[in-house]
């Protein structure tokens, strides 16, 4: 949510039986071109002839070739079979990993993962929050994640926009993230149809597009184009979107800002107030002023009234916050070390190790892996697309049937929960009425803290947990998942 600490997503097997599971082989297609000498292959669809796929299954290590480089498996335990690979589109080139489910590939959902920033990498939720491994601290290897996502879902972790993580682009001129937002979506609809063309039979899955924090902006935007798409493509070309889910999502700064004093400043998290009175004082006076300025730079988006918002909000009702020395992402501890969290270095250092790369499928013209782009991030300030509000884009997707789940850790102070639930109590749709009557009358507890729904709209909050809620809440995390994919109640 902050323009210059971008939220990590922020807003995606050594010898298990699961690595056993032999992978899905690609559609047998004359569009395909030969398999080359790397085991690539590489896909085409007519309807978006700027784009390809380029996929290498990955899976155990086959006895039959003599090698001694380690397999992906070797290299992340508890990884089951799928593909690695890249969309291109011209100059640009989008990484991602795909993982079966641990439990049942050929019935499980499909979901795609992604980080936000803008500018973070979905390896960083691969590899910290819901992979199928997770980073050591020396930052050398990894280890099994028992609680990862892929326990009951197909999972494939996307790299984007280009810039960001192992996506990469070959022309100079070219900076990552031109365009925002709405560009980004165009690229995500190509790959989701350029999959079912190389997997057909996934189209018999649920699909669902999850993320978190700027993943409140993208995931919004993305489903609401896929949705209007599949209006107008026939039957077996539609995809098969059910639902998405979003945790500590960054949807309307609007509506967001005036939390940023909530969190430090009142006792509404259960261990503050945080910051000394006088300075809460001031940050007090300040929230109408920003919300006036924030609300003039969106009726007249000039960079000139759109910066001095942002400064203005960002210096009084930010910046008290960060002189604390507190971690942005999780009120109850400090920052420490990079992005505010010590793994974050843990997870580059391994992710530039040149066997990693290897094993990983990663282009060797990819730069060295960064966990976020700063560049990335401007770019999308260039197009104002922070100031974007995706409400409307929640509410198409609600009044089409598609189920939303917002999740929000009670911990985080940058798209904490104060803020998701002003956003979710203004969300102008037709269960809005019914949303606000069970958020004030009917709130349900559950394991991980208390939840509410109205139809297809599904709320939790997910107590002690802070930004990054598999990391913190790895067990109620999976919990929640479940529950949701099942159709089933949380308790």
């Amino acid at each position: 949510m902050k323009k210059s600490i971008w939220p990590v997503i922020l807003v995606t097997l050594a010898a298990s039986s699961a690595a056993s599971s032999v992978p899905q082989a690609p559609l047998t297609d004359p569009t395909y071109e030969a398999l080359d000498a790397s085991g690539v292959r590489t896909l085409t669809h007519e309807s978006h002839p700027d784009h390809s796929l380029t996929i290498k299954a990955h899976g155990p290590k086959n006895p039959s070739i003599e090698s001694d480089a380690p397999t992906l498996g070797d290299i992340c335990p508890g990884a089951t079979s799928g593909y690695t690979g890249y969309l291109n589109h011209g100059d640009k080139h989008f990484y991602f990993a795909y993982f079966e489910s641990r439990s049942k590939p050929a019935e499980d959902p499909l979901v795609l993962w992604l980080n936000g920033g803008p500018g973070c990498s979905s390896m960083t939720g691969l590899f910290m929050e819901l992979g199928p491994c997770t980073v050591n601290e020396d930052g050398e290897s990894a280890r099994e994640n028992p609680h990862s996502w892929i326990s009951a879902a197909n999972v494939f972790f996307l790299d984007q926009p280009i810039g960001v993580g192992f996506s990469y682009h070959t022309n100079d001129s070219y900076h990552g993230g031109e365009g925002g937002t709405f560009a980004a979506s165009e690229d995500i609809y190509a790959f989701m149809r350029l999959w079912y063309k190389a997997f057909p039979e996934s189209r018999s899955l649920p699909f669902s597009i999850a993320g978190e924090s700027y993943g409140g902006h993208y995931i919004p935007v993305f489903a609401d184009h896929i949705n209007e798409m599949n209006k107008i493509v026939t039957l077996d070309e539609q995809i098969p979107l059910e639902s998405v889910l979003i945790g500590n999502g960054i949807f309307s700064d609007t509506k967001q800002a005036s939390s940023y004093y909530d969190i430090p400043c009142t006792n509404v998290t259960g261990i503050g107030p945080l910051l000394e009175s006088s300075v809460c004082d001031k940050m007090s006076r300040a929230v109408g002023r920003c919300e006036l300025l924030q609300d003039a730079c969106h009726h007249f988006p000039d960079p000139l009234i759109c910066q001095t918002a942002e400064g203005y909000c960002s210096e009084e009702l930010e910046r008290p916050y960060f002189n604390s020395g507190l971690n942005y992402y999780d009120i109850s501890r400090p920052c420490d070390g990079y992005l505010c969290y010590p793994i974050m270095t843990s997870i580059t250092n391994f992710l530039r190790k040149n066997e990693v790369r290897e094993a990983f499928g990663v282009d060797k013209a990819a730069p060295d892996f960064v966990g976020c782009s700063n560049k990335v991030g401007r770019e999308f300030q260039k197009v104002n697309d922070f100031i974007i509000d995706t409400r409307p884009y929640v509410k198409n997707l609600l009044h089409s049937g598609i189920r939303a789940l917002i999740y929000v850790g009670t911990y985080d102070w940058i798209c904490n929960f104060v803020g998701n639930e002003r956003v979710f109590g203004s969300l102008v749709w037709k269960g809005l009425p019914d949303f606000r009557y069970q958020q004030e009358n009917n709130k349900k507890v559950w394991s991980g803290g208390l939840w509410w729904e109205s139809g297809p709209l599904r709320y939790a909050r997910v107590n002690g947990a802070g930004h990054m809620v598999p990391w913190d809440k790895p067990v109620e995390a999976l919990k929640l998942f479940k529950a949701w994919l099942d159709k089933k109640e949380l308790d």
